[in-house]
């Protein structure tokens, strides 16, 4: 075998016959040739490199966790979702706007017993860290190990979860790390005093309750200022698990977990030994109220408010819902507390009694009603989705065929009809003087029915729109005194039928009736006979010729706030055909009590944000003098007798006085319509004016009309409900009420009825 003299190790006849083996000395060569200079630098190449990509990951990883951290502006203006509250003029919730009900209070209002439950529990060196506890993070790997990510967190590290979504909650290292920083960031930011407060005011407890206030007021009906140790302990156990340790669906759980806490508070020295073994014995008890009504009043108001404020939040760039408004309104909470109250009690008393009126002696439910009014039921059967989908079920196209079916089933039957029977009732009470609105009834329940009968409602007035056609015959110079035929009158009209307005039953005595007493009993007749004097053409039997008077009524009401269109003036609407809404009447009635200035009824007084500042305020709009002070006075006199009756007569509202012994100053009207449908009665006294409507839920339901004894009737159902309410504020010492008399205008007498008067056929102004 040769060898290469310069390589005693290559054999080069298999150099030269070897491929493989030429490449393997080719290598040997080249490593043995290269100088450590050069290994030394591809060492620090190689060196270099790696670290750079590990700088470079290192760098990336700090970049990706800081984007997902809180901005400067996000840790100094922390966004939480607050709930907005309707607050009555005394000060009381009566409804809130919210995503999340929470209601933001300071520390200082935060029971001590809570904040004590609170370090005790989650983080009882929380006044000695700088937002990580140091003693917990030296067992953070040891957690991590276990892949238990969730341990260590101080009530910071919590708060910065709470309070910054972008942190998140997956189980990772990157999002403690991330909650850490937060922590540091926060603490750097804020007192610890201001963390406890921001904390017990965004953490979740359970039944949907975010935020200590909150949390307090729905679990035991309080605010968070005066819960107990107890009670403290109670819901900051619920902190670790919100659905596990709900006290009102698992008790002898919470309860444990109520223990727990008490065990640590007194470990720490919140509580003495005595006071824990004490404490641990008492059971459970709550004073629950809904999220849903967890101080609510009145729902309908709140929707109207809603309604009201709904421009102005959205023209300032501000959220109902999440920006913790606060919008204080004119209601009175205890006045609207009586009022709700009369609603729901008289009304409950009503609809058995309506029932039963229009159910013969052994018969079906409401059965006169059905044979009085068949189409009632068809119609009904007509507006559901049964009778809609009832063609493709039944495979026809036959109407007789889908209601031969839909009326074999006597449960749909008997359901539709409940259903469709229901009696409602809305109350609404204003102050004259300046237009506040201070109580406010929509319906029975708004959970059921949330059309809201005191401003949707739109229903003929009845005989509570007769004030006004008198009113402009007073400011025509026609006096209380004037009398007039009390027997029917009949008009031609342009179609050639005769209008034949007329009483039920005209009254004993004598022929000509004077204007008060017409308004105290409700006469058509009288009102009607206004009509033609009013529109300049006594004597006319046309009713083309009424029309000026019409037209004068309408204004008169328009200028008392009630919006009447063209569409609705005729002659009939001195008897109160025109549709209105009971807040419209109520406040026009005001305008008598106001010595003849109406005031637009108002509902807010100011909003402002959560922490206090006034956003903007609303003042009352006075209006220019609808009617003089002297016309308003005579009103208010002649509807006196409506209550109070007069000389050989009683007013159709005698009952506030003879029933609810309603013995103060008091003017008021009564009214019912056609059919008896709608019914109604405001009363009115010098620091209130008070209004209620009774009615069918759906507007084609009435009252029989046959029947003596039938509650179809404004002084049986509406002034009930005014007659139980001003009982229940006059026998509530803590609320407001006045017993003080109407006031005449400066140097105002009234005119009296002159001794040389022909009784019998005295009609018209003085002078006539």
């Amino acid at each position: 075998m040769s060898k290469d003299p310069s390589n005693n190790n290559v054999d080069m006849e298999r150099y030269f016959n070897d491929a493989a083996y030429r490449k393997q000395v080719a290598s040997q060569r080249k490593s043995a040739n290269e100088r450590p200079y050069y290994k030394k630098k591809r060492f620090w190449v190689t060196l270099s490199i790696t670290a750079a990509v590990i700088l470079a990951f290192i760098g990336g990883y700090v970049i990706y966790l800081y984007q997902g951290l809180p901005s400067i502006q996000e840790l100094e203006n922390p966004r939480t979702a607050i709930a907005s509250e309707m607050r009555s003029r005394d000060g009381v919730v009566l409804d809130r706007y919210f995503i999340e009900n929470r209601t933001y209070v300071s520390i200082d209002n935060i029971s001590p017993n809570a904040i004590n439950a609170l370090i005790a529990t989650e983080d009882h060196r929380f006044f000695n860290h700088w937002g990580v506890d140091s003693q917990s993070l030296m067992r953070l790997p040891y957690y991590w190990i276990q892949q238990r990510f969730q341990g260590g967190s101080t009530i910071s590290q919590q708060l910065a979860r709470n309070l910054y979504r972008n942190i998140g909650f997956d189980v990772s290292v990157t999002r403690k790390l991330r909650e850490m920083i937060t922590a540091v960031q926060i603490e750097n930011n804020y007192t610890k005093r201001e963390i406890i407060e921001m904390y017990l005011n965004t953490v979740e407890f359970s039944n949907s309750a975010f935020g200590i206030e909150s949390a307090s007021r729905t679990h035991f009906g309080k605010p968070a200022s005066d819960l107990t140790v107890l009670e403290a302990a109670t819901l900051i156990g619920q902190l670790r698990a919100v659905y596990a340790f709900n006290p009102r669906f698992f008790n002898e759980r919470a309860t444990q977990r109520r223990n727990v806490v008490l065990s640590l508070m007194n470990r720490h020295g919140f509580i003495t030994d005595q006071e824990f073994q004490n404490l641990r014995e008492e059971d459970l008890v709550l004073n629950y109220h809904p999220p849903s009504r967890a101080g609510r009043e009145s729902r309908y108001f709140g929707e109207y408010i809603r309604q009201q404020v709904r421009g102005w939040v959205e023209e300032n760039g501000y959220d109902l819902y999440s920006d913790g408004l606060i919008i204080y309104t004119t209601i009175d909470s205890r006045l609207q507390r009586h009022a709700e109250r009369a609603v729901l009690d008289r009304l409950s008393e009503f609809q058995p009694r309506f029932e039963r009126e229009w159910t013969s002696p052994g018969g079906d439910y409401m059965d006169r009603l059905w044979e009085q009014y068949p189409q009632f039921l068809r119609d009904y059967i007509r507006e559901t989705d049964r009778y809609r989908n009832g063609f493709a079920k039944y495979e026809t196209n036959q109407e007789s065929v889908v209601f031969q079916n839909l009326m074999a089933d006597e449960a749909f039957v008997d359901s539709l009809k409940r259903a469709r029977t229901k009696l409602q009732a809305s109350f609404t009470a204003i102050d004259p003087n300046n237009g506040h609105i201070l109580a406010w009834v929509g319906g029975a329940d708004y959970g059921t029915q949330q059309f809201d009968h005191v401003h949707q409602s739109r229903r003929q007035a009845g005989s509570t729109f007769k004030p006004f056609v008198y009113a402009v015959a007073i400011d025509n110079g026609y006096m209380p005194y004037h009398r007039f035929s009390k027997y029917p009158i009949s008009f031609l009209e342009p179609s050639g039928r005769m209008w034949n307005p007329k009483d039920r039953s005209i009254p004993a005595g004598p022929e000509m009736v004077p204007l008060r007493e017409a308004l105290a009993r409700s006469l058509n007749n009288v009102t009607v006979r206004l009509l033609p004097e009013i529109a300049g053409a006594p004597g006319t039997n046309r009713t083309a010729d009424l029309q000026p008077a019409a037209r004068m009524i309408q204004n008169m009401a328009v200028n008392l706030g009630i919006n009447i269109g063209q569409s609705q003036v005729f002659p009939s609407i001195a008897l109160g055909t025109a549709e209105v809404t009971l807040l419209e009447l109520v406040s026009a009635y005001t305008t008598f009590v106001n010595q003849g200035v109406h005031i637009d009824p108002i509902a807010i007084t100011r909003i402002e944000d959560k922490e206090g500042n006034v956003l903007v305020e609303y003042f009352p709009e006075y209006s220019q003098e609808a009617i003089s002070p002297e016309t308003a006075y005579m009103m208010l006199d002649m509807m006196r007798g409506v209550v109070r009756g007069g000389d050989g007569y009683h007013g159709t509202g005698v009952r506030l006085r003879n029933v609810y012994n309603v013995q103060q100053d008091v003017a008021g009207k009564t009214g019912t319509t056609q059919n008896s449908a709608d019914n109604w009665f405001v009363a009115m006294m010098p620091h209130i004016v008070m209004g209620s409507w009774v009615g069918g839920e759906d507007r084609r339901i009435r009252f029989p009309t046959n029947s003596p004894t039938s509650i179809g009737q404004g002084a049986r159902t509406a002034l009930p409900i005014v007659g139980t309410f001003i009982n229940n504020v006059t026998s509530d010492p803590d609320a407001p009420w006045s017993t003080e008399g109407f006031t005449p205008p400066p140097g105002f007498v009234m005119p009296e009825e002159p001794a040389s008067a022909d009784q019998d056929s005295h009609r018209g102004r003085i002078g006539w």
